[in-house]
């Protein structure tokens, strides 16, 4: 009786269905981690959030979400300063670092003609006092600088320390652009390094009157790229490029950017294995009034 029963339990086994191909091909791995700020409508940080609040696509497919939680360990910043020698961003830096001292660790860099790191990597808000004191009031570089220079050397140099939270914080003036890299390959460092990028442009041609090129087809295409990195790398990236006209509105624009990055959450959902890699990525969040920053583009992994 038993050997009966035993064999018709592997005839029953024989005849269930196949699990399709398709369904082991749609396993997920709780992979992909990206960082977003979230605001309510009076841009004060939202400090609840629960996964249950976010949903997350990847090219139009939803994602689960594996968690949303407040991000640990400093935030790593490097802080590009464009300013023609107007030292006009001092002020508002030195109340960005007042409100991430503690929960930053900070690298800043003056863009003249070449771009100059006045302080190295730290969490030292001693070493960033002093800094400050070197951005002030410069002999001017009405000529421009190299400002994409500066962005694709500090995601590169993010990417290499393997950086937990980089970002990226771009100030200028504007003013013509002395690199000759494209926009693409610097987009891509950028995508590559995980960094958020923010930008502040103060845009006034009396800061920085715009110097005559040798040949217009060459101010047109080294601007041309600046502009693209200056609109998309914050987009892509999960940062905001601000544009001032008032010399008062800096301070306010430049210390902003350090609250929102105070209002980060960490959140990793799951993507399906295998196929190919997703291009557009779109993050919300189920609260009337909340505001998010989050990236466009979907990250490598």
């Amino acid at each position: 009786m038993m050997r009966h029963l035993a064999l018709a339990a592997l005839l029953a086994l024989a005849l269930l269905p196949a699990r399709p191909v398709a369904d082991r091909q749609t396993a997920t791995t709780p992979c992909c981690r990206v960082y977003a700020s979230v605001l309510d409508d009076h841009d004060a940080p939202i400090a609840d959030l629960a996964a249950a609040d976010v949903a997350v696509k990847e090219d139009g497919k939803p994602r689960e979400i594996v968690s949303v939680e407040s991000p640990t360990g400093p935030l790593q910043i490097v802080i590009l300063v464009d300013d023609s020698g107007t030292g006009i961003f001092r002020f508002g830096l030195n109340g960005l670092m007042q409100l991430l001292q503690g929960k930053a660790e900070i690298s800043l860099r003056v863009v003249t003609g070449q771009v100059q790191t006045i302080v190295e990597t730290t969490a030292d808000p001693r070493a960033w006092v002093d800094g400050l004191a070197r951005v002030g009031v410069r002999p001017a570089t009405p000529d421009g600088g190299q400002l994409l220079e500066g962005i694709s050397e500090a995601a590169k140099d993010l990417q290499r320390r393997e950086a937990r939270r980089p970002v990226i914080i771009a100030l200028t003036v504007g003013g013509q652009e002395q690199s000759t890299l494209l926009a693409r390959p610097v987009l891509d460092t950028l995508h590559g390094s995980r960094a958020v990028l923010h930008v502040l442009f103060a845009d006034s041609p009396a800061v920085r009157p715009v110097a005559a090129a040798g040949r217009a087809s060459d101010l047109l295409e080294e601007n041309f790229n600046l502009s693209r990195v200056l609109g998309d790398g914050p987009k892509q990236s999960g940062g905001r490029r601000r544009d001032v006209l008032a010399t008062g509105a800096i301070m306010q624009g430049v210390q902003q950017i350090a609250r929102e990055l105070l209002a980060q959450y960490a959140i990793t959902y799951a993507r399906p294995a295998g196929g190919n890699a997703p291009q557009k990525l779109e993050v919300s969040v189920k609260r009337r009034g909340a505001k998010v920053t989050a990236p466009t583009r979907a990250p490598a992994r």
